[in-house]
């Protein structure tokens, strides 16, 4: 009797956790296509975050489209936020951006987060723990924790992104310029550090953070009338036009 999740499917997927490249992508893809159809399925909105070069950001915002391909996705979107370190450092010239999408059927490489709760499936990896090349570094250090979708997606739109990433002034200043505006006056040293208490109390931060939708669609707008620009003086040139 064949296997439900041969030794191959087992290392395709813990590779896939290790580090993915073009070429475990598609032995991923491989080794997956017959999966029962409930671990090639999702109804649940996921999340990629991405950080993206000047290049990049023309494409998905003054060209409407961006190249995607099979990549990973989150159910969780704190799980977005966070992945490799949460918003790109500043001055690196990289734009953090989170997209969204509900997957169309037939994009779903596997539904890991539906594989990883299978108790047939946890049984599997756990008795060929020590025949999976890199296990400790892949599907044993992951395991279901990401709760990952893996999508083969051509391409996303503007319309597809959920957040961008940004930097506030340090909470000082901006306690600072507060106090200006409670004090109508400049205010003191003690006033001032009396706010910051306040603040850091109720929660209040600064320095790196994702825009909510509503902000971020508003910069999207802001934006979009300049790309439409910049997109014809672009085929203006790669026309040969003046």
């Amino acid at each position: 009797m064949e296997e439900k999740f041969p030794l191959s499917l087992l290392q395709a997927i813990s590779d896939w956790q290790r580090s993915s490249n073009v070429k475990r992508a598609n032995e991923l893809k491989a080794k997956c296509k017959d999966l029962p159809a409930e671990f090639r399925s999702c109804l649940l909105v996921c999340y990629r975050q991405i950080a993206l070069p000047k290049e990049g950001v023309w494409n998905l915002i003054g060209e409407d489209c961006l190249p995607e391909k099979i990549s990973s996705w989150t159910l969780d979107i704190e799980v977005a936020k966070a992945f490799k370190g949460g918003v790109p450092p500043e001055g690196q010239g990289f734009q953090g951006t989170i997209l969204y999408l509900y997957p169309p059927p037939d994009s779903i490489i596997v539904n890991l987060s539906k594989l990883f709760r299978d108790a047939d499936f946890l049984a599997a990896m756990e008795m060929n723990q020590s025949y999976i090349i890199g296990y400790h570094d892949g599907a044993g250090r992951y395991r279901g924790g990401q709760n990952e979708v893996v999508l083969e997606i051509d391409a996303v739109t503007p319309e597809d992104i959920y957040s961008l990433g940004g930097y506030s002034s340090p909470l000082k200043e901006l306690v600072a310029q507060a106090a200006e505006l409670v004090y109508r006056r400049s205010a003191t040293d003690e006033e001032r550090q009396n706010l910051l208490l306040d603040a850091t109390h109720a929660g209040v931060s600064a320095g790196p953070s994702w825009l909510n939708m509503d902000a971020t669609r508003r910069v999207l707008a802001r934006t979009k009338p300049q790309a439409e620009v910049l997109h014809d003086v672009k085929r203006r040139q790669d026309s040969g036009l003046s």
